[in-house]
């Protein structure tokens, strides 16, 4: 099993190799190459010297193997490297979904490639599965949102659910605003950490929440004197959500409950009969926060 330090040289190595490109179009947050879409003669012979280089037992070359073989724009090119989604070790597989982003030429087909990867449910490493998110979001293949809300939902990886709502964030596509929501409702204001978990809504809006939760877990768990302490860990999450869904609905919504009551008053708008269960959970929210309020204002009195 490779290391932790092996596993970060060979993750430096591909960032290098795959972001150090010829850069001179833009697009929103994704920087486009502007090179020429290559004829499937040209990419046969890309794919032969791919295969003879891929053959090199030095991890290094194998890696260089596939980025040459990504600087081929064509169909042709794009298969093989879904191909490569399938292979034993995990930096190859995490290699190919990086390289697949750069296929422009067929943002669909590299993104049903890519999907259909998640789809299968065999992917069990959280670095390929962060990848193949980030080039989904580059790629803005919305089709994949199903596939990648079930990874929100299932997902045993913060950091893989993160990245779905990154990913989420650029496609701006209300169909992911029901997984956003099912995620938000099961944790409102807190997540796991080492271990532990808090999680505190009152239906209330703001940072009280929030603040809430982070007092919950400092009572309930310390700080143990570890770095990077779990409330930057509760922010980094609730800011994900909040942050998609801001992306997605053109406001600021702070929790759950104005989410929901986003989706009510433009049910009109979304593209699918919005679930019955919405509405009942938001009726269920809004009861819990003016019980809420009514006893804080008697607790004044």
């Amino acid at each position: 099993m490779r290391t932790a330090a092996a596993r970060a040289a060979v993750l430096a190595a591909l960032v290098f190799a795959f972001v150090t490109l010829p850069v001179v179009a833009q697009d929103g947050d994704r920087k486009k190459e502007n090179r020429p879409i290559s004829g499937d003669e040209a990419a046969k012979m890309a794919i032969g010297r791919f295969e003879e280089d891929f053959k090199s037992k030095d991890e290094g070359k194998r890696m260089n193997a596939i980025h040459s073989l990504s600087q081929t724009r064509n169909d042709l090119v794009t298969e093989k490297l879904g191909t490569l989604l399938r292979h034993p070790l995990p930096d190859v597989r995490m290699a190919a979904a990086m390289a697949i982003d750069g296929q422009y030429n067929n943002e669909k087909l590299a993104g049903e490639i890519l999907r259909k990867h998640i789809a299968s449910r065999k992917e069990d490493d959280q670095e390929v599965l962060i990848t193949a998110c980030l080039s989904l979001g580059r790629l803005n293949h919305a089709d994949a949102i199903p596939e990648m809300g079930e990874l929100l939902e299932k997902s045993e990886f913060i950091f893989v659910k993160i990245e779905v709502l990154k990913a989420f964030r650029k496609m701006k596509d209300t169909r992911a605003l029901l997984p956003i929501l099912e995620l938000w409702l099961k944790n409102p204001q807190g997540y796991s950490w080492e271990g532990g978990e808090v999680s505190y809504d009152s239906g209330a809006p703001g940072t009280h929440d929030q603040e809430k939760a982070e007092q919950m877990y400092k009572e309930k768990y310390g700080h143990g004197g570890r770095k990077g302490a779990p409330p930057t860990m509760l922010k980094t999450f609730v800011q994900a959500i909040v942050e998609a869904v801001e992306a997605i609905c053109g406001e600021k919504l702070e929790n759950p409950t104005e989410l929901m009551q986003w989706m009510v008053k433009h049910e009109a708008d979304l593209p699918y009969k919005l679930p019955g269960k919405v509405k009942s959970t938001l009726k269920e929210w809004e009861e819990r926060a003016r019980k809420k309020a009514e006893k804080d204002e008697k607790g004044k009195k």
